[in-house]
């Protein structure tokens, strides 16, 4: 899975069938699903594979800690996703709790050790922006960081800006991309000023939950 060309990050919807878009000329480079609230997780990125079977399943899943959203990331991560993004990711600690989850669940599900990779979304919450500057160490599975400006910003544009900063610079500290998910329900016009302006920033790729804004981003970031 290389990353780096992942620039189209697609929500999906309830139903697979119909895709709600074209395979063939509007395909995203990466589908993503809400964990929380999805019964048979399992059954559903099954059939999603069958449907679309070189396109990377990642589950978004709710914070972590030592007191809630345990069970609910370790059954995510038994539906062996291709990868999971992990919201609230407030420090390097809360990376390597998911890494120890995730390694228990691919021992026990016999998958190679590092077959679910992890996107830590830093950029929706202050905790993870005011520590950006000690995430140091790279976890193997780290594939990416996470952004999300809608989180952050309650009228202060300012602080999701500085939010978007924060987060590119962790990212290249790390030596690794980070990606966009901000804005996914905004209207065109809006949506592709702040792809471009994501672009401008230095992040790799967005997230929309619109199959019409594929091309929008992919005019923003270029082509794969």
């Amino acid at each position: 899975m290389d990353i780096r060309r992942m620039k189209v990050w697609l929500l999906g919807t309830k139903a697979d069938n119909p895709l709600p878009f074209d395979p063939q000329h509007a395909r995203p480079d990466c589908l993503c699903l809400h964990a929380k609230g999805e019964e048979r997780l399992s059954e559903r990125i099954a059939s999603l594979r069958s449907l679309l079977p070189s396109l990377p399943i990642f589950l978004i899943c709710e914070p972590i800690s030592q007191a809630y959203n345990i069970d609910d990331f370790s059954r995510a991560a038994r539906a062996a996703p291709d990868g999971i993004i992990l919201r609230g990711v407030e420090s390097a600690a809360r990376i390597q709790m998911a890494e120890t989850l995730l390694r228990v669940v691919e021992a026990r599900e016999n998958l190679d050790e590092g077959a679910i990779a992890l996107i830590a979304m830093i950029g929706d919450n202050g905790g993870g922006l005011l520590n950006a500057r000690h995430f140091l160490h790279r976890h193997g599975r780290l594939i990416a960081l996470g952004y999300d400006g809608d989180a952050l910003d309650h009228g202060d544009g300012a602080i999701a800006r500085h939010g978007a900063v924060a987060t590119m610079l962790a990212a290249r500290n790390l030596g690794i991309p980070a990606i966009d998910f901000s804005a996914t329900r905004s209207p065109a016009e809006a949506f592709e000023t702040s792809c471009h302006q994501a672009a401008r920033t230095g992040f790799a790729g967005k997230l929309t939950e619109n199959p019409e804004h594929i091309g929008i981003i992919k005019s923003a970031f270029g082509t794969a």
